[in-house]
Parts: structure tokens; C-alpha cells; sequence
């Protein structure tokens, strides 16, 4: 996209090609159709070829900036973890070629990070905010509907909402306010880290039987979701959870739930059952994961290949709240972590906004965000970190949501008797992960025709 690459080249700015590593190789490890010789091929190819992405980008910087740079020295880290990993198949796999393509590539990153530390002495402070009217550009090449001004007002205004929901919420629980409630909410933490991952999968199974037997979204044959410690090099941006689809061209429908294994104690207090239920939601059942193979099984390739962000999220996150109207869980306590959760996709929305045409500095972000949406620092921290390097793209969970729920209502009011959640996640899934705006007219047509017959 030109405004990405031309108008706003971040690629100038920092060394991108730390984020290109982890994500050529990681997903070969992992693949569970892929046969070993070829996984041997690829990734020795990958590494051998590592000088061409890594330290190409970091010779490209030449208006650096430190807070991107920071960013680029921990994901850098991260990767000679993963090399270490490498080596271990190599071994495992008899494969010296590969365990020595590992061993150089692990000391390219050694003197890319070098490189990346030269640079800091030179670095702007911050980051490079868009600016309105690129801002404007983008939303625009996104086919949003709404402008700066606009969505910064209807965040605000959400933000407001759902804090009200929050104190309705905690005094269902009979706790004095919303911090004393969210406080509470970790009392119903996973038990042990020993546990943790057996949990989750439990976890992961009930979603999915909840959605099968409430006919909410028919899923298609043979899927799964495959749960995965998240690796070291990706931690910086996935301090909880996260999701990768199965590859548009290949046989397999299993998608990979990253969610990161607490090492402490302290940690592990921040996992707790209600959290742990909406980000599966989110990422797997209905969310995500479902969207993703059912475009993947059922949309022309052309529009699988599609993956437009407001569509994306905006579904993920519309799930969170169709869940919840569908009694997955009761509680006061779970209503209190889905509006959390809510509020503070709408906060994203004006610091998305403010960040990038306002001239919010990243310090104020994530204070901002730590008073606005209750998130501690740690978190508010990468947080504000990824929407600096993301611009309009948080803002999209909330938009895509709110664009979902008021088409729901067009699709209703079409249908009448006819109506159901589940004809209308399918009119809506079936076309591929195209715009909600271009989708709209789209489902609109199917649902006239339906209710015509």
C-alpha cells in the first residue's frame, strides 16, 4: 500500500526485517502436514538467505527512531532463542546442513543487533505519527466510512457506555467499583502453571461444543485449533494470545492458538478462567479461527486472499458480545471482563486517532490508556507500542463491530420470521473476509432474495 511504503515508510524508520525471521520460519517448525525433508529444504533456505531481509533492513534505516528501535532489539533477542530451537530439529533431524545454517544465521542477528544499537545513538525520540491527512488516506483505502474527527467522538462515546455496563457489572458482584471487580476477577485464575496449558484446552473444547450445540456458526468439516506455547521471539507482541490461520493453499484446517505460558506466580494471576473464555471467543470460537477456514473452504481464492482488518477484528470482537447474549457464561464476573474487554477496544479508537494526527506522545498513550481502560502498564506499554506502528488498525475492532451489529439489524428487519443467528452468520462468513462496507451490500441482496422466496 502506498501510503505504508511511500508516504509513511516505516521501513526507513526501523529495521522491519526482524519481524520478517520469526514469521518465515516459525510457521514451517509448526506445520503438521508438511513432511520433514521439506521442512529441512525450506528453512535451511530461509536462514541461508537471512542477510537478504534482516540486514538489508537494518542497512535500509536512515531516519531511525528509538522507540521502534527498542522494539526491534527485543524481537531480535527473541530469535536467537528460536535459533537455539532450530539447531535442536537439526539435530533431532539429522540434518548438520540445517543445525550450520542456524549457527550463521545466529550470528547475523548477533551483528544485526549490534547494528540496531549504533543506531539508537542517532535515533529521533518516539515514533513518527502518520499525520490527518494520510490518516484520512488510509481509512479511505480501507473503505471506513467514518472520519478522524468522527471515530475519535464515537470512541469516546462508546468508551463512556461501556464503563457504565462495568459499574452495572460490579454491583451485580457486590464489590464497591470496577477496579475492586476487575481485582476479583483474578481469583478465578488458572490454579498452577503446571495446569495451564491443559486447562486451556479444556477450555477451547467447551467454546466450540457451546457454539455447535447453539447453532451460532456451522463449522466446517475437519477443523481444529491446535494450542501452542508462544515462542520467545513473538512475547513481545503476544503477551497473552493470539491466532494463525491454516495457509490459504494447503490441505490442512488447523489453525494455531498462541497463548503465552505464564513463569510466575505474579504472571499467572492474570489469567483467569473469564479472560481466558472471551480471548478464546476471540480467537477461536466463533471468532477468528471459524471466519478464516470457512473463507478459507468456501470464498473464491481471490476473496480468501482478502483479509480486510475491519472485517477481521470487527467479527472477532462482535463475538465476544454475541456470546455473552447467548449465555456462554452468566456471571456478573464474565459480563465484567466482556465489557472490560469492550471499553478497551473503544479507547483504542481516540488513542489510535490522537496518537497518530494529534501529536500524543507514547508516554502519554500509555498513561492514557492505563486510567481509560484499567490496563496495568506492563500491558498499556505494548499496547501503545503496536498502535504506534499500526495506524487505523485498532481502531477497527470497534468499528467493524458496531458496522456488524447494525447490519444484523438491516438482515432482521429483511427477513423477519426467517431470521436466525445462524443464516445470518453464514450469509455474512460464506463471501470471504472482504470490507463489512462492501459486504453489507452483499448479504443485503442474499437476505431480499431469501425473504422474497
Amino acid at each position: 500500500m502506498k501510503v505504508t511504503l511511500e508516504d509513511w515508510p516505516t521501513w526507513r524508520m526501523y529495521p522491519a526485517g526482524v519481524d520478517v525471521v520469526g514469521s518465515a520460519i516459525f510457521p514451517i517448525i509448526i506445520n503438521d502436514w508438511l513432511p520433514q525433508e521439506h521442512k529441512v529444504i525450506a528453512i535451511t533456505s530461509r536462514l541461508t538467505q537471512i542477510d537478504k531481509y534482516l540486514g538489508a533492513s537494518v542497512r535500509a534505516v536512515d531516519e531511525p527512531y528509538a522507540l521502534w528501535l527498542q522494539y526491534s532489539l527485543i524481537v531480535a533477542q527473541g530469535l536467537i532463542s528460536l535459533m537455539e530451537t532450530v539447531k535442536s530439529l537439526g539435530k533431532n533431524w539429522g540434518s548438520s546442513e540445517l543445525v550450520t545454517a542456524a549457527e550463521k544465521a545466529e550470528e547475523r542477528i548477533g551483528r544485526a543487533t549490534e547494528d540496531i544499537r549504533n543506531l539508537l545513538s542517532r535515533a529521533n525520540s518516539g515514533f513518527k505519527p502518520l499525520g490527518k491527512e494520510l490518516f484520512k488516506k488510509l481509512l479511505k483505502l480501507q473503505f471506513i466510512g467514518e472520519s478522524p474527527d468522527k471515530l475519535k467522538k464515537v470512541g469516546y462515546e462508546e468508551a463512556s457506555k461501556y464503563r457504565a455496563l462495568m459499574q452495572e457489572a460490579a454491583k451485580e458482584m457486590g464489590v464497591s467499583g470496577v477496579e475492586e471487580g476487575l481485582l476479583k476477577l483474578k481469583e478465578a485464575r488458572i490454579a498452577s502453571i503446571e495446569e495451564f496449558m491443559t486447562k486451556y484446552n479444556e477450555l477451547i473444547g467447551r467454546v466450540r461444543v457451546f457454539i455447535k450445540q447453539n447453532k451460532i456458526v456451522e463449522l466446517p468439516e475437519g477443523e481444529r485449533v491446535k494450542l501452542i506455547n508462544t515462542p520467545e521471539f513473538m512475547r513481545p507482541i503476544i503477551p497473552f494470545a493470539a491466532y494463525q490461520n491454516p495457509e490459504l493453499f494447503g490441505p490442512s484446517l488447523t489453525g494455531i492458538y498462541y497463548v503465552t505460558q505464564p513463569v510466575n506466580e505474579e504472571m499467572l494471576s492474570h489469567h483467569n478462567i473469564y479472560d481466558a473464555v472471551n480471548t478464546i471467543v476471540h480467537e477461536a470460537y466463533p471468532g477468528h479461527h471459524t471466519q478464516l477456514v470457512i473463507a478459507k473452504v468456501g470464498a473464491h481464492p481471490r476473496r480468501a486472499l482478502i483479509n480486510a482488518p475491519d472485517f477481521v477484528e470487527g467479527w472477532a470482537h462482535y463475538c465476544e458480545e454475541l456470546m455473552l447474549e447467548e449465555g456462554i457464561e452468566k456471571s456478573p464476573q464474565y459480563k465484567l471482563k466482556v465489557w472490560h474487554d469492550a471499553l478497551w477496544r473503544a479507547v483504542r479508537v481516540y488513542l489510535d486517532v490522537e496518537l497518530h494526527t494529534e501529536g500524543l506522545s507514547y508516554e502519554e498513550g500509555v498513561k492514557k490508556l492505563m486510567i481509560d481502560a484499567y490496563l496495568p502498564e506492563e500491558g498499556a506499554k505494548g499496547e501503545v507500542l503496536r498502535y504506534t506502528l499500526n495506524p487505523t488498525y485498532q481502531l477497527m475492532y470497534n468499528y467493524g463491530k458496531r458496522a456488524i451489529k447494525s447490519l444484523r439489524e438491516e438482515v432482521k428487519k429483511i427477513l423477519g420470521s426467517k431470521y436466525s443467528h445462524s443464516l445470518f452468520h453464514k450469509l455474512l462468513l460464506e463471501e470471504g473476509v472482504l470490507p463489512v462496507n462492501i459486504l453489507k451490500k452483499v448479504v443485503i441482496r442474499k437476505a431480499k432474495s431469501l425473504a422474497s422466496q
